[in-house]
């Protein structure tokens, strides 16, 4: 979702966000006439035309020569970057422990504690707009540009540190803002001339001195490992080659190999242990008893993008029991709302009910006192909003049709832009939009009822920081031996699905290439005593299941918005944002899965890879402001052909996946031709009542007979809009993807195939090829507005397709897709590590 700014007075955001800590005394020689010498210098920077460097030196010799931030050093860096920044970027200064203030000039991300950015005397440097009767999310170019710069920052401070939200200070010439932060948004503070009212500036700094760290926004409950200490030693000797250890692969286990690690899970860890990033101790709090601790490097994923979980997994150290041991732990902002169960809830119930090929659950918790306080703010304005309006018509409060709060109602503080409590209608707004790439129309907003989101509905998502320790840590799917082993692995998840639906009335509901992992796993043959590896497929990322065996649930009682990962989602979910989540989605989705990384990693007739990558997964289509489902996949689904192109016919590996991708495509031809009969037998036309019917033809004069006439032509009974209720054979087709068992046996049948006569080689055992979908083969691509997808995530992308839609102008009802019906991921490409995600979208069919 989008990362959006909700206004809040200076006061206010400071007794909110920066109380003054008890016994915290302010020196006395700091009255306004004094502060107002300090920022003298100032007054007369526009008119010097002073640029941001200019500004930011005297800016930087007063706060420093003053102490104006206590037990606080400001340092500038904006023209050298840090050594391991691989986005190579200069931020302009920050606040540092006065002890840990660098020197170099750089920024040492992992290091701030206040974020500093300056820019020259112009308005249209400003990010924000303090206009009333404008989006204070800007739609200026400049503004926007400056906005997605700002956001980077913020983005890699989170990245580099443990933090629940971030102060960053913006200093246009002689005026600044003050914003706050977090996973749900940011508050932003109204334009301040702090050479004419400095002591509102200097109350914010010296409250950025005074406050404690957690205060500033830095997470209690990671605790850094520095470099003299047992546990640095432990990561040390941990990350160390062990000969012992197993290796991934299909074999029987020698007696010399007595570990229980396997070698990509140690190195795996040893590269996380990189010299120029921070190692932690994460505590994750137990319900009656001690919390447990775990030991992390780098992160092996990273979501990236403020809005959203910001999701980050690792593979770390479990210091809990007597034997240390690996473990996966993934750190993340769940969704909070009400029935909403957390993902090792869900786990818990699986493991419970002995659930195959499922993660197996160690601890969690939500970390407390760490959730979003962006929404709590946009509810405050609302209600003053309401309460103004109630005030001004106390006879009919007529409600407003707007989807975002006016300005702050609240009282200024001298120097502010003036609040207005009418209500607006808010712009888009641009979290990390890549700026040079005009995104496509905004989609109207919808909620999961499909229906226009109210003024009262608060737009931004509340996150709780929460933790969670797996005992598996997984490959990614692209890791696969070849297309046999896809298959099981894909298999594998299936039956893991299905015991979920069956046994615990759950369903996944996220069915993608990043939450089915490679696990390789050690097994006993009874009769021989022998043992071998295996590579399993796991399903993960249970944590937007839902229990389908509740019934209907109140409205907003869950996620306000669909959320899934746009690749593999069904075309029905994607085109109908009211849909609930079926098991014929699901297995749909598997279907997905199962051509995105056939095409990508194995042999086939396919010779231009990326553009049906591109036209399958990748590609979109706009109608009436709605998102909805490319063209090929729709049309793949109504047809039941795997086309490649007109030229080169269907889609062919030469392998038994060719029919078992034929008649599962046929079961969902089947199904989609039941459902869009259903659904358009239930339509109706308008009604003709109390229309007027013409009495007279139009004259000749008006219109030309023809020289051949027909009238037998135009009648009721010949209109093409007559429906055909399905064949039996297709309603048995459909019926088959009810439940999981036919597609599990047709699944089990193709990997027992034999050669024939037709299939020589049911199974070739060296299929796999080199990645034919690699990065270099991509376009540039048309960055999509954030409102379409909820970045856990990152930029996502897409291109518009201009062509018509696939289905007839009948079957509307199934092409509407809702602007919140993509996860963001959610997080990251499929094939990704260890962490699961989305992939980066990809244009279609023109030049970019």
């Amino acid at each position: 979702m989008a990362h959006r700014a909700v206004p809040l007075s200076n006061t206010e955001f400071y007794d909110r966000f920066l109380p003054v800590p008890p016994g915290a005394q302010k020196p006395v020689k700091r009255d306004r006439g004094t502060l107002c010498r300090m920022f003298s210098v100032f007054k007369d920077a526009k008119r010097r035309a002073w640029q941001e460097d200019k500004v930011a030196a005297k800016f930087t010799d007063i706060i420093n020569a003053h102490h104006l931030a206590p037990d606080m050093t400001f340092a500038l860096s904006q023209h050298r970057y840090d050594p391991d920044d691989e986005t190579k970027q200069k931020v302009d200064g920050a606040f540092f422990k006065s002890d840990m203030a660098p020197t170099d000039g750089r920024p040492h991300w992992a290091d701030q504690l206040v974020t500093v950015e300056f820019k020259a005397d112009n308005t249209s440097y400003d990010p924000y707009d303090d206009n009333p009767k404008k989006a204070m999310d800007s739609e200026n170019k400049e503004r926007k540009k400056v906005r997605g710069q700002i956001i980077s920052y913020v983005e890699l401070v989170f990245k580099k540190q443990h933090r629940t939200h971030l102060f960053l200070l913006v200093v246009i010439g002689k005026s600044f803002r003050v914003t706050r932060w977090d996973r749900s948004g940011t508050v932003v503070t109204p334009l301040v001339d702090y050479a004419a009212h400095p002591e509102i500036l200097y109350e914010f700094l010296w409250r950025v001195g005074v406050v404690s760290p957690e205060t500033l926004g830095l997470d209690p409950t990671a605790t850094p490992v520095r470099p003299d200490s047992p546990e640095y030693l432990l990561m040390e000797q941990m990350a160390e080659r062990d000969e012992s250890d197993l290796p991934a692969e299909r074999r029987t286990v020698t007696e010399a190999e007595s570990g229980n690690v396997f070698e990509y899970v140690r190195t795996a860890f040893r590269e996380s242990l990189d010299e120029d990033w921070p190692r932690w101790k994460l505590s994750i709090p137990q319900e009656g008893g001690p919390a447990k601790e775990f030991l992390v490097g780098k992160p092996h994923f990273c979501a990236k993008g403020m809005a959203g979980r910001g999701t980050r997994g690792y593979v770390a150290i479990d210091l809990s029991g007597e034997t240390r041991r690996f473990v996966w732990l993934k750190d993340a902002w769940r969704t909070y709302y009400d029935l909403v169960e957390s993902e090792g809830t869900v786990l818990q119930l699986l493991n419970r009910h002995k659930v195959v090929n499922v993660p197996t659950f160690v601890c969690h918790s939500d970390l407390p006192g760490q959730s979003t306080r962006t929404p709590e703010i946009w509810d405050l304005n609302n209600e003053r909003r309401k309460s103004a309006q109630a005030a001004v018509q106390p006879a009919a409060n007529v409600p407003s049709t707007s989807t975002v709060p006016p300005r702050c109602a609240s009282a200024q503080t001298p120097g502010a832009s003036s609040s207005s409590s009418s209500s607006l209608k808010r712009a888009r707004s641009d979290e990390e939009e890549r700026l040079d790439m005009p995104p496509p129309p905004p989609p109207n907003r919808t909620d999961t009822t499909g229906a226009e989101s109210s003024q009262d509905e608060c737009p931004l998502r509340r996150h709780i920081h929460y933790r969670l320790v797996v005992e598996e840590i997984g490959r990614p799917l692209h890791t696969f031996i070849n297309g046999q082993h896809l298959v099981s692995v894909i298999y594998n998840c299936i039956r893991a699905h299905q015991e979920a639906v069956e046994k615990t009335n759950t369903l996944h509901r996220d069915i993608s290439g990043g939450n089915i992992l490679i696990y390789p796993c050690v097994v006993c043959d009874k009769p021989s005593r022998t043992k071998r590896i295996v590579l399993r497929g796991l399903l993960t990322d249970w944590e937007l299941s839902k229990d389908i065996a509740r019934g209907p649930r109140p409205r907003a009682a869950r996620l306000p918005e669909r959320t899934g990962t746009w690749q593999f989602m069904s075309v029905f979910l994607i085109n109908q944002p009211t849909k609930a989540v079926e098991v014929p989605d699901e297995l749909e989705a598997f279907f997905h899965v199962l051509l995105y990384y056939s095409v990508r990693y194995l042999r086939s007739n396919c010779e231009d890879v990326p553009l049906y990558m591109e036209n399958y997964f990748e590609a979109y289509a706009i109608e009436k402001g709605r998102y909805r489902c490319g063209r090929t996949k729709a049309l793949t689904m109504k047809t039941g052909q795997l086309e490649i192109s007109l030229d080169n016919g269907e889609l062919r590996f030469d392998s038994a996946i060719d029919r078992l991708l034929e008649v599962w495509l046929q079961w969902l031809k089947a199904h989609y031709e039941v459902r869009t009969y259903e659904q358009r037998r239930k339509a109706t036309l308008p009604s003709s009542e109390g229309l007027e019917a013409s009495q007279e033809p139009p004259s000749s004069a008006e219109v030309d007979e023809p020289p051949e006439v027909d009238f037998q032509l135009f009648s009721a009974q010949s209109r093409a809009t007559t429906l055909h209720p399905p064949s039996s054979n297709v309603h048995t087709d459909a019926e088959r993807l009810v439940t999981h068992h036919n597609i599990l046996s047709v699944v089990y049948t193709s990997l027992q195939a034999k050669p024939d006569a037709g299939l020589p080689c049911p199974w070739p055992l060296n299929d796999k090829v080199a990645d034919r979908y690699p990065a270099t083969t991509r376009k540039r691509l048309q960055t999509v507005p954030t409102d379409l997808l909820e970045r856990d995530s990152r930029s996502k992308r897409r291109k518009v397709e201009s062509i018509a839609p696939v289905f007839a102008a009948s079957d509307s009802v199934l092409l509407q897709l809702s602007a919140q019906s993509v996860k963001s991921s959610t997080d990251s490409r499929p094939d990704s590590g260890f962490a699961s995600g989305s992939v980066p979208l990809m244009r279609e069919g023109s030049s970019p």
